[in-house]
């Protein structure tokens, strides 16, 4: 009877799947954070470096069929296409931990590219596209209230894309678009790259009041505090423009530049004082 209930405990142990033990000496699957930022058309957004050089501005795109990297770029690292217009880039990093080793993609600027530079409509110089033949390689996971899409590797090697000997945004006369809108942003004034001016930091914080807003905070060392700003204040004037709320005193104070002067007309014990203040950098 113990010789059948041991035979039985083996039998058992036999029918365990050896999957699990194979699952449990199995690496966990590496994952990268990779920053991203939105543009204003709410394209995603990526820095990448190109054999150690950049970082470059890339947006990612599903609909593209293959990685495309700006003409200017791939002369400025030396990349030559081949004939038919592709080049090799033998190590493409993207910001977060992803390495790609001798990935191949387009030498050449997309209608979409010179459109979204010529506008500004990035908010910073694109670079290229990164496409399916890239992106297929990852599981990817975005949430939108995070600055950091998640990415993990897939056991797949995307097929090379067909049919792009020539320039990929030739077909049906695209390609103009892209120089009709670059045309448009230089008539706008509009850069790829805005200029960027820090905005004035005045160190002052209000609230709203019965009538006028009221000085809740005041940095001691800052511009308001050092030209005599005092917590209980009543704003009345900013700038020489009426304020009745908080709001209007963000919204006045957004166009203030760094080294400005700001007029600051202020109630306090019954009197009516004006204060001058010299906006310092901020963010």
């Amino acid at each position: 009877m113990h010789r059948i209930c041991y035979c039985a405990v083996l039998a058992a142990l036999a029918l365990v799947p050896p999957s699990l033990a194979d699952d449990a000496a199995k690496p966990a699957t590496k994952t990268y954070e990779v920053p991203y930022r939105l543009t204003v058309p709410k394209h995603v957004l990526v820095r990448a470096k190109i054999n150690g050089k950049g970082p470059f501005n890339f947006i990612l795109d599903t609909g593209a069929p293959a990685l495309f990297v700006a003409t200017k770029v791939c002369n400025k690292l030396g990349i030559e296409p081949d004939r038919r217009g592709w080049g090799t880039f033998k190590r493409f990093e993207i910001e977060g931990g992803v390495v790609l080793d001798n990935v191949k993609g387009r030498v050449e600027d997309p209608f979409q590219l010179e459109g979204m530079n010529g506008l500004g409509l990035a908010g910073a110089e694109l670079h290229g596209i990164i496409g399916y033949n890239v992106l297929a390689r990852f599981r990817m996971e975005i949430d939108f209230t995070s600055d950091k899409m998640v990415w993990t590797p897939l056991a797949f090697a995307p097929p090379a894309p067909l049919g792009m000997g020539g320039k990929s945004g030739s077909a049906g006369g695209l390609e103009i678009v892209g120089s009709i809108m670059k045309m448009l942003g230089a008539f706008m004034g509009t850069k790829a790259t805005p200029d960027v001016a820090p905005r004035g930091l005045m160190g002052f914080d209000v609230a709203d009041g019965d009538d006028y807003p009221v000085v809740k905070a005041v940095l001691d060392q800052g511009p308001a505090g050092k030209a005599g700003l005092k917590s209980g204040d009543i704003l009345t004037k900013f700038a020489g423009r009426g304020v009745s709320d908080r709001d209007d005193v963000l919204r006045l104070s957004k166009k203030v530049l760094a080294g400005s002067d700001v007029k600051l007309t202020v109630k306090r014990d019954g009197a009516t004082k004006e204060l001058t203040l010299t906006a310092g950098e901020g963010l």
